[in-house]
């Protein structure tokens, strides 16, 4: 996969794909590309993908990594204009 800052990573086939692709582009400090994929390609209008990332966020123990990654993308969900 090219992680260059002009491409994208393909639209994961599910919910919990998305929140995949989306915590690794905000672990890799992304967030132009966070940004493009959850508003322009659509992942972040789903209200299932936020529903799931905050399952998740719930379930990974304190202290991880996921658990940083995820609470990172959650944080970022009202600044781009998702309620």
């Amino acid at each position: 996969t090219d992680w260059g800052e002009k491409n994208l990573p393909q639209l994961g086939n599910t919910t919990l794909d998305c929140i995949h692709q989306s915590m690794i582009l905000f672990a890799a400090g992304r967030s132009e590309a966070l940004k493009r994929f959850l508003v322009d390609e659509g992942a972040g209008k789903d209200q299932r993908f936020w529903g799931l990332a905050q399952a998740l966020s719930a379930l990974y123990p304190t202290g991880t990594d996921e658990k940083r990654w995820v609470d990172g993308v959650l944080a970022r969900k009202k600044g781009l204009g998702f309620s």
